[in-house]
């Protein structure tokens, strides 16, 4: 893995997604640019005590809001094993995104997330990301992006 992905990408081995939530605040760096890291943990678990943010497919999408940001920011944690998130989507979850997003910037916070889906909703793409193949062209594209924190939807053929 290339060492700029710490900033937002980390590997997971926690077997409970609020634990699993943790790790990814703690062990992606970019989460140290928020003037409250703590406040922000309590706003993602406080979210997802209210709903799970597993949306099916191996993917959760857990956020909190964090006033006196100006961006998202946007990090990804990879459990091998797999977490349950909700009985809902009983399939364990191998990947975990989390986002920070300022208050007053829902578009942004949309446009990001919904970029993000339009990745992780192609089958082949999900698999080339939960399988590591860190040389696969999309799945390159794809870290870079989250590396910039630049999100961009992908169009399919």
């Amino acid at each position: 893995m290339i060492e700029s992905l710490k900033r937002v990408f980390c590997f997971v081995s926690d077997e409970d997604k609020h634990d699993a939530i943790d790790t990814i605040i703690s062990s992606c760096s970019i989460f140290d640019e928020l003037p409250d890291k703590e406040r922000f943990i309590k706003a993602v678990h406080r979210r997802e005590r209210v709903q799970s943010t597993g949306i099916g497919h191996g993917v959760a999408i857990a956020h909190g809001k964090v006033p006196d940001i100006d961006t998202v920011h946007i990090a990804l944690g990879f459990s091998e094993k797999g977490i349950i998130f909700d009985d809902h989507y009983p399939d364990p979850v191998h990947l975990i995104f989390v986002i920070s997003s300022p208050v007053n910037k829902e578009a942004e916070y949309l446009r990001s997330v919904a970029a993000i889906l339009t990745w992780v909703h192609e089958p082949e793409f999900r698999d080339k990301l939960v399988l590591k193949t860190w040389d696969d062209e999309s799945v390159s594209q794809f870290m870079s992006m989250l590396e910039k924190q630049e999100f961009t939807p992908r169009y399919s053929k």
